[in-house]
């Protein structure tokens, strides 16, 4: 049907609306597109509720609209290999491998999954809505979370350290042949375990770091609690401590030589150090010579008897001393081991101890006036035929032993011994007859020794000399100048010229005679000059051919001497100092010609 133009204009005019109506629809409109839009919102919230929103991803898996339970799952899925195999650790002196397991390396997958979880949440549902769809527009990481024990992986590395540890050596000092030497020290290794377990550290909480990662350890020297430097200054207070050491007991000194302390010496550590130390019980033995030296027997007052055991005095105590040997080695070790800090200088003074009489001198000076020896004198000879084999010294002397003389009494040599013959002892000896010697002929022949010896006693005294005679030549073992010859018509005499007794003791024996005449101090003093030697004739030697010899045999019958003449003054004083005597000895010596007789006689069978 045709439609006019007219109808067409009425239905435009009916279709139009009305402004007001407009704006009704526009309003309508809007509402339901807010209420759409709202109602997605909502919708999107409800999906998500008790998940994790989108755009979420923790150690590179994606999170988002995973439940917690669907998120522990597909994090331990991902990262089952973050706890699996081990850490090496390497170093020079060995390796060892550190499980992850041991040590706690384990994801912590509970604490990513909370933190995907509490992220965009916590606010009202649209703005949780809002937060996620910012996620999934801008989508956040959370990083990977390990758990790890630092502790036990500490203590793996030091127990690594401690079993693979090079121990330092020290050096030493030791006692060689003639010294001390060094034998040097060794510097110890060790694994840096400070900077192993810091690398340890690290790799554990690296997030990338798997099975088969290697961690470099250092290993450090650790030098010895004696190096050889230190060691050098020990040897060289050890050679201090060893030098020559002096020892002293009043004015006498010895010397311990460094050949003997070496070996008491020994190297060992002491409150920290390491210093020479003495053995204390090696000492002693270097101290038995000396002690025998400065040792002085204890002597108990005594009486003095004349011959018929009548006591005629009393004779001093003298206290005993010996090296006090415990004390000694104390003062020794105490001075060897200050050496080794310092030279130490002087001699060590030893320790003496006293050892104390029984009888003291008080006790004896209460039964008989105390006596001093005044004078006395020692001779060595050979026995032989010569002097009866010692029968004709020794036979007067035990005859004078406590021979008494009383004050202004003179003393006479053969008046002392009474009967002199076979009878009483005495035995056929040599003499000087006619100028020459001769063997077997003379009574008592050698008994000069005794006259000689108790001479030379009274002397030194300072008794009045009255007789003396020198021998026919010089005989070596007396004194020159000063010996005193016996025969028949010749004896030997001096006067007791004091107010006080004296007691003449003897003791002999093979060998040897000793007189000492003792008495009450007196005061006396004797000054001897040295002799004085002139008009010296040198003595000759001669050989006589003896048929009664064998042949090839020889005999000596009388030795060559110088002739001589010899002076010795002796000037006594007494106490005041005043002249009491003095005497001019004079002896005149011949000139003797050796004989020494060959054998010529027929061989003996």
């Amino acid at each position: 049907m045709a439609v006019s133009e007219q109808t067409m204009e009425q239905g435009r005019a009916r279709s139009r609306l009305r402004p007001g109506r407009r704006f009704l629809v526009f309003v309508f409109t809007t509402l339901l597109g807010v209420a759409a839009v709202a109602g997605g919102l909502f919708l999107l919230h409800d999906r998500q509720a008790g998940k994790i929103l989108p755009g979420i991803s923790a150690a590179g898996v994606d999170l988002g609209g995973l439940t917690a339970d669907e998120a522990r799952a597909a994090l331990a899925e991902r990262l089952a290999d973050i706890s699996a195999g081990s850490v090496t650790v390497r170093s020079g002196l060995g390796s060892t491998a550190i499980a992850f397991a041991d040590v706690g390396r384990v994801p912590d997958i509970d604490g990513m999954v909370a933190d995907a979880m509490a992220r965009g949440r916590g606010g009202s549902w649209l703005d949780e809505t809002i937060a996620g769809l910012r996620l999934g527009a801008r989508p956040e990481t959370i990083a990977l979370r390990l758990g790890y024990d630092h502790d036990r992986a500490a203590a793996a590395i030091n127990a690594f350290a401690d079993r693979m540890e090079l121990n330092a050596i020290n050096a030493s000092v030791v006692l060689g042949t003639y010294s001390f030497a060094v034998i040097p020290s060794v510097d110890g290794q060790r694994l840096d375990a400070t900077a192993a377990i810091a690398g340890v550290d690290a790799l554990m909480r690296d997030p990338t770091a798997r099975a088969g990662a290697v961690v470099a350890a250092p290993v450090v020297r650790v030098p010895p609690p004696l190096t050889s430097a230190d060691a050098v200054q020990v040897k060289l207070a050890a050679d201090r401590v060893s030098a020559t050491l002096k020892v002293s007991v009043g004015k006498s000194t010895w010397e311990i030589r460094s050949w003997r302390i070496r070996p008491w010496i020994s190297l060992a550590w002491v409150d920290g150090r390491y210093r020479p130390v003495i053995d204390r019980t090696k000492i002693p033995a270097a101290l038995k010579k000396i002690a025998k030296v400065v040792s002085r027997p204890v002597r108990d007052a005594e009486f003095l008897r004349d011959k018929h055991g009548h006591i005629v005095g009393s004779k001093a105590a003298r206290a005993g001393r010996k090296l006090n040997i415990a004390a000694s080695t104390n003062a020794i070790a105490a001075a060897l081991e200050a050496r080794a800090d310092a030279a130490v200088p002087g001699p060590v003074k030893l320790a003496m101890a006293t050892i104390a009489p029984k009888r003291t001198t008080e006790e004896a000076a209460k039964t008989a006036p105390l006596m001093v020896m005044l004078g006395s004198w020692s001779t060595y000879y050979q026995s032989s035929a010569h002097n009866g084999f010692s029968a004709n010294i020794t036979v007067p002397t035990r005859v004078l032993n406590g021979t008494v003389v009383q004050p202004g009494a003179v003393f006479d040599f053969w008046g002392g011994l009474g009967e002199v013959s076979l009878r009483t002892g005495y035995k056929l000896g040599g003499a000087i007859v006619g100028g020459h010697s001769v063997e077997g002929k003379a009574l008592a022949g050698g008994i000069c020794a005794a006259s000689t010896t108790l001479f030379n006693a009274a002397l030194r005294s300072g008794f009045e000399i009255l007789t003396r005679q020198p021998h026919w030549y010089y005989i070596t073992r007396y004194p020159l100048g000063l010996d005193a010859t016996v025969s028949g018509s010749q004896t030997m005499r001096f006067r007791n010229d004091t107010p006080n007794v004296i007691l003449i003791r003897g003791f002999a024996s093979p060998g040897y005679v000793h007189y000492e005449i003792w008495s009450v101090p007196n005061g006396r003093t004797v000054t001897l000059s040295r002799p004085q030697v002139s008009n010296v004739v040198a003595g000759s030697d001669s050989t006589v051919l003896a048929p009664d010899l064998p042949k090839g045999t020889s005999e000596r019958t009388e030795w060559p001497v110088d002739g001589k003449d010899v002076v010795v003054t002796r000037t006594v004083r007494d106490a005041a100092g005043h002249v009491i005597h003095f005497d001019t000895f004079v002896s005149h010596y011949h000139r003797m010609i050796g004989i020494l007789r060959i054998g010529t006689g027929p061989a003996a069978s």
